[in-house]
């Protein structure tokens, strides 16, 4: 257990110079707007420290590595951390590597808890999860201790062992590019406020002109919630963003009216979310990209995507690489569209796109006629035949 700032500070000057840290957090995320790291553990040249922030020890060191391109950040599912990280430190990730993301490269699932992952590459057995301990409560016990210490005790042999696969199958740069598509940047793994509108819930029954508005009040209820580190739904809960859209009030008293819309909102904010409302109300439409209009079309993909989607399933099954790495289903529906439209020129298909695109000419050539399926009786079971 580290008992300072300045000893973590030094710390983290001998993880710059190894090239590497291995690191994880305890937070607790139900009454903020971001994680509230509890303890900080970290992994440098394979020992295993403690920082806890709630003691008085200074994160800002391990930020500043997160952001320097030269150390590389071994963690595990590290999107919450990093969300941390960035929103309290001002970390901008630039060098991290998930052991869960690139499990799913090398025939493993790319979802594996953070146990089992290393019982599958390691064989080593950890300790049962305290992930729902009180991590904010104090003094920890023993056992939350280990426990957070096993954490990122495994973290290098796991990325060592899987890097090594990943070169033996000739996917290191596909693993690369995956991870620096989620994590390089925040804006890759945090929503901005102009695209929260996208996260709210329902937002199909509304039509082009309540979204416009839906998108400034979203983006209002993103900022305050962030300023005032609060959760979205503790400033306004998704039915009341969707009311109103719809509504679109133009004044305090009609506002007021909107179910959701209390005497818990201060008036200057209830002005803001007024400018909000009339900010939309002034905006272009917003025609959200979706199903395609033409009915012709759209039955064409409904068709196609089932048989798109087990191909998709036969080909990563093949070639030992995690289905939903490649794609979900709105991805393979979304190239599906776009073959059925008549490919468009502009912004390829997600599924054409970097390492994924050998996977989505598959689907090309499905739905064009090059590929048929055949389903047999024994391993694999479906069978890809080419059309000449």
């Amino acid at each position: 257990m580290l008992d300072s700032s300045a000893a973590l500070a030094e710390l983290c000057d001998e993880a710059r110079a190894s090239g590497r840290l291995g690191l994880d957090t305890e937070f607790l995320w139900e009454r903020t707007y971001s994680p509230q790291i509890c303890l900080a553990q970290v992994n440098v040249n394979d020992r295993v420290y403690l920082a806890d922030p709630l003691d008085g020890v200074d994160l800002q060191p391990i930020s500043d590595l997160i952001s320097d391109p030269d150390v590389e950040v071994v963690m595990h599912a590290p999107h919450a951390d990093l969300v941390a990280f960035a929103l309290r430190h001002g970390a901008e990730p630039v060098n991290t590597f998930d052991t869960q993301v690139t499990a799913g490269f090398t025939g493993l699932s790319a979802g594996l808890a953070y146990e089992k992952l290393v019982y599958e590459v390691t064989r080593q057995k950890v300790q049962p999860s305290e992930s729902f301990s009180d991590w904010s409560r104090r003094p920890l016990q023993d056992k939350q201790l280990q426990y957070a210490g096993e954490d990122v005790e495994h973290l290098f042999n796991m990325r060592d062992t899987l890097v090594a696969k990943l070169r033996d199958l000739g996917r290191e740069e596909w693993a690369r590019e995956e991870l620096m598509r989620r994590f390089d940047g925040v804006e890759h793994f945090m929503t901005a406020p102009d695209e929260a509108w996208r996260k709210v819930g329902r937002r199909g029954k509304l039509g082009p002109s309540d979204l416009a508005v839906l998108r400034e009040v979203a983006a209002w209820r993103e900022n305050l919630a962030r300023s005032r580190d609060l959760p979205v739904g503790w400033v306004a809960k998704d039915p009341t963003m969707i009311e109103i859209a719809r509504r679109q009030p133009a004044s305090q008293r009609d506002l007021v009216r909107v179910r959701g819309v209390d005497g818990s909102m201060k008036a200057r904010e209830q002005s803001e979310l007024l400018a909000a409302i009339e900010r939309g109300r002034s905006a272009p439409p917003i025609v959200e990209e979706g199903a395609p209009p033409v009915r012709g079309v759209r039955r064409r993909v409904a068709v196609a995507k089932g048989l798109a989607t087990a191909l998709l399933r036969a080909r990563c099954e093949a070639e030992e690489i995690a289905s939903e790495l490649v794609g979900t289903s709105s991805d393979v529906e979304e190239l599906i569209g776009w073959i059925a439209g008549g490919k468009a020129e502009g912004d390829a298909p997600f599924l054409l796109r970097g390492w994924r695109e050998p996977f989505g000419l598959d689907l090309v050539d499905l739905v064009d006629g090059r590929i048929q399926l055949q389903l047999v009786d024994d391993d694999p079971y479906l069978v890809i035949h080419r059309v000449d």
